[in-house]
């Protein structure tokens, strides 16, 4: 239990008017609030409609049919619902619960309409708006009722069974009028004798006098599952049972027809019995998966750090939520801040009383109950018993939405949620005993476990209380003493609803701060406490005289505004004496506003734009206190609201005192911020002039890192950072950096190489990699080179591809967009001899970064950043085979050695292309043919020296076609090519590379079958695979003549391969390659392939033999 302490006493006049006016019958018998500021009050067998606006004068009356003990208003369909007692013959009473329609009409000499909900249809000529009474059929007397205000469903608790009963507006039948009507839908049974229920949709509160338990009730997803299966089961076995009644009608009707053509559909329906049998057995081996936390040990206390207690498998581990933003401390003795399953604290029996009004078919048991909250009191160590005023407030991500009915239909399984997607996100539930009142703000998620719950606020009273009433940022608490006023911990999803998308902050007050005690009136002998949407009710009982009279005091609610700027005024007052004092004021103030924002409780003399104005207002005051603490957490909070008030850096300047602790830090974050909109010349001049008398060395970060600092004064930035360059012996990389940026904004790219040239290569790529932003500009989507990076690129060429290949290599850039923002600026001509300088330098730097990430991975597995210049990487080497580059040996001695350095760059190149022209031309099939007439025709060789620049390109491209990267489309342009210039150097070889594998073998096997040999070696990876090569062979081979001078060629191909494969490959292997046909023909190989398998197995039996006598004679 929390301590007095934890209350801060401020007085806030937080009512603008009090209204006081005397029951003309005596009143206080069921009291609750209506529509507006409608107050309704029971009284002998009437309800008294009464005008808080309006002096709470008398509006008019609807009778009751007994004596009201209890009134609820429910909007949602806009009935009164009522407890009433009728005293039994024999002692005791009746009770009832009934609800009225149309109690709002005039219904002066109207008779009042009587039916039984569920059960009795109102009549056809009703259309006339009556009175209309509905009465709810109960099993057992009634204790206390509540009403979803969403749903208009009605929860009514009778001893421990507390039954739910569905809103439906339904049509009438004959006439087609439409009529509210209610069903008893769920029945929960509880593990105590229910005193007080809440409910808002599927959240259920109950309390005794020393326990509360608040649940959500869902649907168990393992038992709706197997449910939809059967139903979908016994839907094809109706089918099924149809076709086979079907048949056997026909097969009765037909003579001659067998009756056994009837046995198809037995065996259908057996089919799906078995289907049947084998989806439950399923969904119970997978019910097995889950952790049922029913059977495990649940230790709530138990923070990080300690051991456990029990060496248990069963025993789980919850963490401790001390110290978490917006959330509340491990639970308190007797108390369980879920959620987790109800069976470990108090069991719930929920059971569907009325599976018709679902949208579908359920079984009975298909509910649960999850446990959100749960206290049990201490009769011997805390006797603050009983429980009481349990009250539930809904919250929603949109209250628009919500109000507007701006909502969308959706079909629910679950019978207590609305049939409308309306956003809801959770609700705040309070709980209260005679001294501490404990608040609690739920989270809902899509999955029940996923729930989260935490504690909102501690409220202890001066005096026990009576009943409380809750708005949406205040608590109003009636004591023993009098009306007492806090200040409540709204939900945290309100609390940072108002906040800018792109900023995660978290707003305090925290739970475990003080709460503070805005108000405190006597009054005496008050029974009631109402809330309406503008006042606050209570009703007294004058108790002199012999007549009991009661009184009614209407307390007028200020604005949103209203209460904001008088706890402003308040906490300014204490700002010297109490910092901490103003600070909280100035808190608690903020979410009245954010509180008022998000459920939209504008009043007439107040716009929704005031509202906002104020916010901004408050996050400035905020602003103001945190950038005069000493810390830089306070200085981050402290930017965090400047950025919620919309303040530009010169007005926070102007705000803060120049020796302000954090100013500079607090102007710095908020021009660096990605969301601070550009400032004018005289903002950016204001910002700098302060900087250069606090903070100089500040001024070379803003200038590279800030977005909204570009129309600024050039020269006084100039002689700033001369200014610190002057300071220091040697230069600071970003200070130069800087300059050069201020140089290039000046128009004088030529000054920008000079300046860069004073900081070492590898200073410039580290501050340029640490700064890429300014290498990049995006415009409409496109990204294009900066002029800084351009400046680079034509006095830098080694740094400008030093730092941009790092930032394609770390993702931060991809290769496709890099070649096309060279490109824009460089244009390139990617065919012909006429390639240009900027051709040759995109080469290179792609050869930089793919020298550097070709085998890596998270590279080449994204082919949809890299294949535009793979394009153009190929589009260039086919260029340079043209002699589009030449031969640079001349101008750098080291280039051929470079170049040949890249032959594998991509990836290896097969070695049987070097048995392909131009470095083998004795390969093709006309050489062969050749050497077997005994012909030379020796055509004449060029020159080695001639070809060497060509034959190292060629070697790239090679190494680029054998890898993966080209795409089908660059390997068809490389056909293309070879098509149009089929005496190019190494065309063959390139042919042969982008064609498919069934295809490659075609092309040798007619051109260059000497080099098949070596084709299988470099190609397949196991003997098995060489079948396709070896029966091509036998195949091409028998399609020519013996005389054909081919046929000698082909036969020593056959001859080298086969006498390979008997070597390398085991024999039952071999006579798989060989094609069974050709067996015979080919016996001399197979025994060749015995002999050197039985020559193996000899030698590794000598092997083994010798090892094991060494061993031996070792021993």
């Amino acid at each position: 239990m929390m301590s007095a302490k934890m209350v801060r006493v401020i007085s806030v006049h937080h009512f603008t008017r009090q209204d006081v006016a005397g029951l003309e019958r005596a009143g206080g018998r069921g009291v609750a609030r209506g529509k507006g500021d409608i107050l309704l009050i029971g009284g002998e067998h009437r309800v008294d409609i009464r005008d808080l606006k309006n002096g709470a004068t008398l509006q008019g009356s609807f009778p009751t049919v007994d004596l009201v003990q209890q009134l609820v208003y429910c909007a949602t369909g806009n009935y009164v619902c009522t407890l009433e007692t009728k005293p039994a013959r024999h002692g005791g009473d009746h009770r009832y619960v009934r609800v009225y329609l149309h109690w709002d009409q005039d219904s002066t000499n109207q008779p009042m309409r009587a039916r039984i909900a569920g059960r009795v249809t109102p009549s056809s000529q009703s259309g006339i708006l009556n009175l209309e009474m509905i009465e709810i059929p109960l099993r057992k007397p009634a204790e206390f009722v509540a009403c979803c205000q969403t749903t208009g469903n009605i929860a009514v608790a009778c001893g421990i069974t507390v039954t739910i009963h569905k809103f439906f507006q339904k049509t009438h039948d004959i006439s087609k009028l439409k009529f509210i009507d209610f069903e008893e839908i769920i029945e929960l049974d509880m593990s105590f004798i229910v005193k007080e229920v809440a409910i808002s949709e599927d959240v259920v509160g109950c309390v005794s006098e020393s326990e509360a338990h608040i649940f959500q009730v869902i649907l168990n997803p393992h038992l709706l599952k197997s449910t939809s299966e059967e139903k979908e089961v016994k839907i094809q076995e109706k089918r099924s049972k149809s076709r086979s009644k079907s048949k056997t009608r026909s097969a009765s009707r037909s003579p001659g027809r067998s009756t056994d053509s009837c046995s198809s559909a037995g065996r259908y329906r057996g089919r799906w019995s078995s289907q049947k049998e084998e989806t439950t057995s399923s969904v119970i081996r997978n019910a097995d998966d889950y952790t049922d936390l029913s059977e495990l040990t649940w230790v709530p206390t138990l923070s990080y750090g300690r051991k456990r207690p029990v060496d248990d498998k069963r025993f789980l581990l919850f963490p401790s939520l001390v110290g978490a933003a917006h959330c509340g401390p491990v639970a308190e003795p007797g108390e369980v801040i879920g959620p987790v399953s109800s069976s470990r604290c108090s069991s719930v029996r929920v059971k569907l009383l009325s599976a018709s009004t679902t949208p579908q078919k359920m079984p009975p048991n298909i509910f649960e109950a999850v446990t959100l909250i749960h206290r049990r009191a201490d009769h011997t160590n805390d006797p603050d018993i009983p429980f009481t005023n349990l009250q539930m407030m809904a919250v929603y991500g949109s209250e628009a939405a919500k109000k507007n009915n701006s909502s969308t239909p959706r079909r629910s399984s679950h019978p207590l949620l609305p049939a409308t997607a309306i956003p809801k996100v959770g609700a705040s539930v309070f709980l209260t005993t005679p001294h501490v009142g404990q608040l609690y703000h739920i989270t809902l998620a899509d999955g029940a476990f996923g729930t989260s719950v935490v504690r909102g606020g501690v409220f202890s009273y001066t005096a026990p209380v009576y009943t409380v009433a809750l708005e949406p940022s205040l608590l109003h608490a009636l004591t023993l003493t009098g009306l007492e006023t806090y200040t409540l911990r709204p939900h945290p999803h309100v609390v940072v609803s108002h906040l800018p998308e792109d900023l995660d902050m978290v707003v305090p007050p925290h739970w475990e701060e003080t709460v503070c005690l805005v108000g405190l009136r006597p009054f005496l002998n008050v029974e009631t406490l109402t809330l309406t949407d503008g006042c606050l009710a209570l009703i007294a009982a004058n108790n002199e005289g012999g007549d009991k009279s009661h009184t009614v005091y209407s307390l007028h609610l200020p604005s949103a505004a209203s209460l904001y700027k008088e706890m402003v005024r308040v906490g300014r007052s204490h700002r010297s004496a109490s910092p901490s004092t103003y600070l909280h004021l100035l808190l608690e103030a903020h979410l009245v506003l954010t509180t008022a924002i998000h459920f939209e409780l504008p009043t007439v003399e107040e716009a929704e734009e005031d509202l906002y104005a104020l916010l901004q207002d408050s996050s400035a005051l905020l602003g103001d206190y945190y950038a005069q603490c000493t810390g830089e957490a306070e200085w981050k909070q402290g930017t965090q609201y400047y950025q919620v008030s919309s303040l530009s850096p010169d007005a926070v300047i102007e705000r803060l005192d120049p020796q302000c602790p954090g100013l500079v830090a607090v102007v710095t974050d908020l021009l660096l911020h990605p969301s601070t909109p550009m400032l004018t010349s005289a903002q950016a001049n204001c910002v700098l002039e302060m900087l250069e008398k606090v903070a100089p060395e500040k001024v070379s970060t803003i200038i590279l890192k800030s977005k909204c600092l570009k129309d600024y004064k050039k020269d006084k930035v100039l002689a700033i950072i001369k200014q610190e360059l002057s300071t220091t012996s040697e230069p600071r990389p970003a200070d130069v950096l800087a300059l050069a940026l201020v140089f290039l904004d000046r128009g004088s790219p030529e000054q920008v190489a000079t300046v860069l040239a004073s900081l070492r290569a590898y200073q410039l790529v580290v501050v340029l990699l640490k700064h890429s932003s300014l290498l990049l500009v995006t415009e409409d989507g496109v990204t294009r080179l900066s002029p800084l990076a351009q400046v680079l690129a034509e006095h830098k060429k080694e740094v400008f591809t030093e730092v941009f290949v790092s930032l394609i290599g770390d993702g931060t850039l991809s290769l496709n967009a890099f070649v096309d923002a060279f490109v824009a600026v460089y244009p390139i001509v990617s065919c012909g001899p006429e390639c240009n300088m900027h051709s040759l330098w995109l080469r290179d730097f792609l050869e930089k970064f793919f020298l550097e990430y070709a085998h890596n991975p998270e590279i080449t597995d994204h082919r949809e950043r890299y294949d535009r210049a793979v394009t153009v990487l190929v589009s260039l080497y086919l260029a340079s085979l043209m002699g589009a580059f030449g031969d640079k040996s001349k101008e750098d001695p080291n280039w051929s050695d470079q170049r040949a350095a890249l032959k594998e760059l991509y990836a290896p190149r097969p070695t049987f292309l070097n048995l392909l022209p131009p470095f083998n031309m004795e390969t093709s099939l006309e050489k062969g043919i050749d050497k077997v007439e005994g012909e030379d025709k020796g055509q004449g060789e060029e020159s080695k020296e001639d070809l060497s620049s060509t034959l190292l390109h060629l070697l790239v491209l090679q190494s680029l076609l054998s890898s993966e990267l080209p795409s089908s489309e660059d390997r068809a342009n490389v056909l293309k090519f070879v098509k149009t210039n089929p005496t190019a150097v190494g065309a063959q070889s390139l042919h042969l590379l982008c064609l498919e594998p069934v295809q490659q073998m075609e092309y040798m096997l007619n051109h260059f079958p000497l080099i098949l040999l070596q084709y299988g070696k470099d190609v397949y990876d196991t003997p098995i695979e060489w079948v396709d090569l070896v029966s091509a062979l036998i195949n091409h081979k028998a399609g020519l003549a013996s005389s054909d001078p081919a046929h000698q060629v082909y036969s020593d191909v056959l001859n080298d391969v086969l006498s390979d494969l008997v070597v390398t490959s085991p024999l039952d292997v071999f006579l798989r390659i060989i094609p069974s046909s050709h067996h015979e023909e080919l016996r001399n190989y197979i025994r060749q392939c015995h002999s050197a398998a039985l020559a193996t197995y000899l030698r590794s039996s000598l092997i083994t033999y010798a090892n094991n006598l060494l061993a031996q004679m070792a021993k």
